[in-house]
This record gives C-alpha cells, structure tokens and sequence, in this order.
C-alpha cells in the first residue's frame, strides 16, 4: 500500500469522512432492505434473468446499465441512478 505525508489534519479528515460513509453505508443497507421487502410484500417478483443482475428497485428496470449521465442507468426506461440499484454486498 502506498504510503503518504499527510498532516495530523488530514488524518483526522480521512478519519471523519470514513465514519461518515460507513455511517451512510449503515442507512443505505437499511433501505435496500425496506425496499426490497416492500416489493415482496407487494408481489413484485421479477424473473431471475441472471444472478449478477442489479436490478433497481425504484422501477422494473431489470439490470443497471452504466454509462448514463451523472452516474444514471443507461436504459431509457429507467434513468435512476446506481445507488438506487440492488447492488450486491
């Protein structure tokens, strides 16, 4: 691993923001998880195309495709972007 002079500041700052994303990784799991459970409970079960899929779970887009604008689905029918996708964990 590369190594860096860094000031005891930007420690702290490299600290700070990695309990920040950890914290948000935290919130995020947990709506992945309502969502998902929201579209069981309403009888949502789309056909397994593929393991790898990552499907949204704020449409029927059936797989994220990269490539779209800020991040965005690339499919017309879509458009959200990835965070709003089933990514694996």
């Amino acid at each position: 691993m590369e190594e860096y002079d860094l000031t005891e500041a930007q420690k702290n700052a490299f600290e700070d923001n990695q309990a920040e994303f950890r914290k948000f990784g935290d919130q995020l799991r947990d709506v992945r998880e309502a969502a998902r459970a929201r579209l069981t409970d309403s009888g949502w079960e789309p056909a397994p195309e593929s393991e790898d899929a990552i499907r949204c779970l704020s449409c029927p887009c059936p797989d994220f495709q990269g490539g779209g604008p800020e991040g965005k689905c690339k499919r017309g029918s879509c458009r959200h972007f990835l965070i709003d996708h089933d990514l694996p964990q």
